[in-house]
């Protein structure tokens, strides 16, 4: 199950279009939302404001892609870039929770996305894939400065642990095919503020990794922000004692580097 939702004051504009696989599914207003089934496969996904003038077969090309996951419900969010552009932001179940009480459902509208379609069933052949080989976690505390994010922030412990670890995967790069680095935040703060820093924060070890030696075409680097915490409860538990609740929710604010190898299955 799919589930659409755009925030009452989240940005201004008039109705968002949604396309899956290029066929119509809705005209989302403010404070509205909509679910659907949909096969548990990747699908494309793109959005943008309804507009007389607007070339839909266009939008149709600017697409997201997400791979559904079976059995489960995934929630997406509509979100404004800086270019007024309409993205489509996957969400937690928590996240997603919050917002839900605030929106309704629309039924106004007649979607051309088949309900009833039969999903083809997986076919199980014997093909490369990629796998982990090795997590590293980095605490962010031990990288940088409080809350800062750039190179001439980085402190002395973490730039020594960046380079042990380049150091580890330059000697097993025949293994290696791709590189993830992520940066996650507690969730004090903005949710935008906390997904630019950890953005930056991910970059910068990118960065450095690079100067270690490690090759920048295998790196790629995301943001998560506040998605995906280690401790949930820290406001909850120490909502009285500041300095509790930051030493509970330092193994939230981390950067991880994840190396990945080919091997078949």
């Amino acid at each position: 199950m799919a589930v659409f939702l755009r925030e009452e004051n989240a940005f201004n504009g008039p109705a968002v279009n949604i396309f899956l696989e290029g066929e119509y599914l809705t005209s989302l207003q403010p404070g509205g939302y909509k679910m659907l089934p949909v096969c548990a496969n990747p699908t494309q996904m793109s959005a943008a404001f309804t507009q007389s003038e607007l070339d839909y077969s266009k939008v149709r090309q600017k697409t997201q892609v997400y791979d559904l996951p079976a059995g489960k419900i995934q929630y997406f969010k509509l979100v404004e870039d800086a270019n007024q552009s309409i993205k489509i932001q996957p969400l937690t179940e928590a996240q997603a929770q919050q917002i839900l009480p605030t929106v309704r459902e629309q039924t106004h509208t007649l979607p051309r996305v088949e309900k009833n379609k039969v999903c083809a069933k997986p076919v199980y052949v014997n093909v490369p894939v990629q796998t982990v080989l090795k997590k590293y976690t980095l605490q962010a505390n031990t990288l940088f400065a409080y809350a800062k994010s750039g190179p001439n922030d980085m402190l002395k412990k973490g730039r020594e642990e960046v380079k042990t670890i380049a150091d580890q995967i330059i000697n097993e790069q025949s293994q290696v095919s791709h590189i993830s680095v992520l940066g996650y935040t507690d969730p004090v703060g903005t949710e935008a503020f906390n997904q630019q820093l950890s953005l930056r924060r991910a970059e910068t070890v990118r960065n450095l990794l690079t100067m270690y030696g490690v090759a920048r075409q295998n790196i790629s680097v995301e943001g998560r922000g506040e998605q995906d915490l280690v401790v949930s409860d820290c406001q909850s538990r120490y909502a009285k004692d500041k300095l509790a609740r930051e030493q509970c929710d330092l193994p939230n604010r981390r950067v991880e580097i994840i190396t990945y190898g080919i091997k078949a299955e």
